[in-house]
């Protein structure tokens, strides 16, 4: 019984601090009905880094295709073009030219097309900064021969077109389109929220929020939902909802989980006691994706260990398909 009232006099106290949900109105994405049945473009790498003698691998541009249907597809003669410069100059790169060369890309596989001076796929610039690809054998590196793609890194297109002209998809991209709460896009790829919703449409794409690599070339994407998930509303899980973490932060931990519909978001997540003051701010304005988790250690700001009792964790969203600030809240208790 007294859990139960201080829970909800914690409830209260927090709601009476902050503003209202329900005048706040989430629009996800919109779900593309039919299937696609070509291959389409996936993820898109136009600004990479690359440092002189900064002791890492450079990391090169690139184009992901992804193969939604159920039939494999053969790109021999296939080739990506970008966007005519002013002087009406358009760049072709053929990527699969080679007809004694594996070609097909099956359904469900991922293709990526980059340049590199080398055809050595192993040692190329791609799998040594992405090294998970490394004797990967169910991806397909489609490799130019060039130095660089002529991407401009502000704003561009990319067409794929097939061995007779046709246009397969295209897209027209903008910086604009990464997550605007991210200050530094350079190294970092756009995304696909889902393979099936049009290339063309800024509200498909965003910022890979990857963050080891700035990418994901060859697997899939770190902001993708399942097309009945992009519009779904936002939600809140702990777990789990006790735990018993050591004084020192050892042991167990309570991962603190929300997921939100497609779109670009800012993210605090804190934690309060029973009294309405902060115990733990886990994050502070926080660039992220459709969904992510945190973890808690039972212990304070200032490195203490919190005291056995009842907490609230309260997760403050801004973002591209809100019109407000959103609150997520779940309560978690430790027991020592």
């Amino acid at each position: 019984m007294r859990l139960f009232l201080t829970l909800c006099a914690l409830t209260l106290f927090l709601s009476s601090c902050l503003q209202n949900n329900a005048e706040l109105s989430p629009a996800g994405t919109t779900v593309i009905t039919g299937n696609r049945t070509q291959p389409v473009i996936n993820e898109i790498l136009f600004a990479p880094v690359q440092l002189k003698d900064d002791g890492k691998a450079d990391q090169p541009d690139y184009v992901e295709l992804f193969n939604p249907g159920s039939e494999t597809v053969n790109l021999y003669g296939w080739y990506i073009q970008d966007c005519p410069t002013a002087s009406g100059k358009r760049f072709s790169y053929y990527f699969a030219d080679d007809p004694s060369g594996d070609n097909l890309l099956a359904p469900g596989q991922y293709g990526i097309i980059v340049p590199e001076e080398s055809t050595d796929k192993e040692r190329s610039r791609l799998v040594g900064y992405y090294d998970y690809l490394s004797g990967k054998q169910d991806v397909r590196i489609f490799i130019v021969e060039r130095k660089t793609f002529s991407l401009n890194n502000n704003t561009d297109c990319v067409t794929l077109k097939d061995a007779h002209g046709t246009v397969i998809d295209s897209v027209s991209y903008s910086s604009g389109w990464h997550n605007p709460y991210i200050t530094e896009t350079k190294g970092r790829s756009l995304e696909k929220f889902n393979s099936l919703l049009p290339s063309n449409d800024p509200e498909s794409w965003s910022s890979s929020m990857e963050a080891s690599y700035g990418g994901t070339p060859g697997k899939r994407n770190s902001v993708y939902l399942e097309s009945d998930q992009l519009e779904r509303s936002p939600s809140l899980s702990i777990d789990p909802a006790v735990f018993s973490p050591q004084l020192d932060g050892s042991g167990e931990k309570a991962t603190i989980q929300y997921r939100l519909p497609a779109g670009a978001y800012q993210i605090a997540a804190v934690l309060y006691d029973s009294s309405g003051r902060i115990v733990r701010t886990l994050v502070k304005g926080l660039p992220a994706g459709p969904e992510g988790s945190f973890e808690w250690n039972g212990l304070r700001d200032n490195g203490t260990p919190a005291p056995s009792g009842l907490y609230l964790a309260r997760v403050s969203v801004s973002g591209t398909t809100l019109s407000g600030i959103l609150y997520l809240e779940g309560t978690v208790a430790i027991v020592r």
